[in-house]
């Protein structure tokens, strides 16, 4: 039974496996993403190393795959911490191949960095300033010159398509590091992105919520709430747009568990609003104040 629960499991397992993901919805390219998309594919195409700076959520990861996608690039990325080392972006000699066959090619296995430098894809370093200083200056030579010294298999150089993009969190968010000036001095172009407009952001709610249904008055709620922890000082980190997607998702799909559209924001706004936020203000959880908001917001 066991064999054949392990075999069907590799079955599917082969099944699942895919070249690269696509983009479930449509990206909503207006105002500032519009801007954004466009300078990142002009940056690129000059050989410029760009890095998307924003608050969490905005949608820096989107873009950077929508580009991809549009030029014809594998996607790869890393999320830096201070966890991640130089190995796990450029790869290792796997120890049992090496005894066998010695430290060569048939030996190594690549990381997404080579790997993205020698197919011509487009690797992002997500929330770079998060990557420690040893991490940081194992990007500087594929960033100028494009090319990684692999020893001992000798200079790797990357594929013509090659891009970098980097994404980057405000400096004052906690748990950033400041980049070192080497790394600054080879990242020709920052392009900021802050929270959208609220037209913006409706959309890319509503476009992002399948079999959208909810009437327009149980939107505008869930966006002002939303809004809300982003103009309140007691918050670090306030709610994004991730967040009234997933809001918007479960009220949309739930709301007819409830007596109306306000008692299923209030049922759901808290668990799904408290996952990402931190609080500044001493004396006040994030529970206290998601639900003064949403009592206010629903009044």
């Amino acid at each position: 039974m066991m064999v054949e629960r392990e075999q069907g499991f590799r079955k599917m397992l082969e099944k699942s496996l895919v070249e690269n993901i696509k983009i479930e919805h449509q990206v909503v390219l207006k105002e500032q993403y519009r801007t954004a998309y466009d300078i990142l594919r002009d940056s690129l195409d000059t050989g410029i190393t760009p890095c998307l700076v924003g608050p969490p959520g905005v949608g820096k990861s989107l873009l950077a795959r929508k580009v991809a996608e549009d030029t014809g690039r594998t996607f790869h990325e890393v999320f830096f911490d201070e966890n991640v080392t130089p190995s796990r972006l450029i790869g290792s000699f796997d120890p049992a191949l090496v005894v066998r066959n010695g430290r060569n090619v048939s030996s190594f296995e690549p990381g997404p960095l080579i790997r993205s430098m020698v197919e011509g894809g487009l690797f992002v370093a997500q929330e770079l300033n998060r990557a420690t200083e040893f991490c940081q200056n194992s990007l500087i030579s594929p960033l100028e010159e494009r090319h990684y010294n692999l020893f001992p298999l000798g200079m790797i150089k990357a594929h013509e398509n090659f891009a970098f993009v980097a994404t980057q969190n405000p400096i004052e968010t906690s748990g950033t590091y400041r980049l070192s000036k080497v790394l600054v001095d080879r990242i020709g172009c920052w392009i900021r992105l802050g929270y959208p407009n609220r037209e913006t952001e409706m959309e890319i709610i509503r476009e992002n919520t399948l079999s959208f249904s909810l009437p327009v008055s149980a939107l505008e709620k869930i966006y002002d709430i939303v809004n809300e922890t982003r103009l309140n000082p007691a918050f670090e980190v306030p709610a994004s747009p991730r967040s009234g997607i997933f809001l918007t998702r479960l009220v949309n799909k739930y709301i007819s568990r409830f007596e109306d559209e306000n008692a299923a924001i209030r049922f759901f706004a808290p668990s799904v609003l408290s996952k990402e936020m931190r609080v500044r203000e001493e004396g006040k959880t994030i529970s206290m104040l998601v639900e003064e908001i949403v009592e206010r917001r629903l009044a």
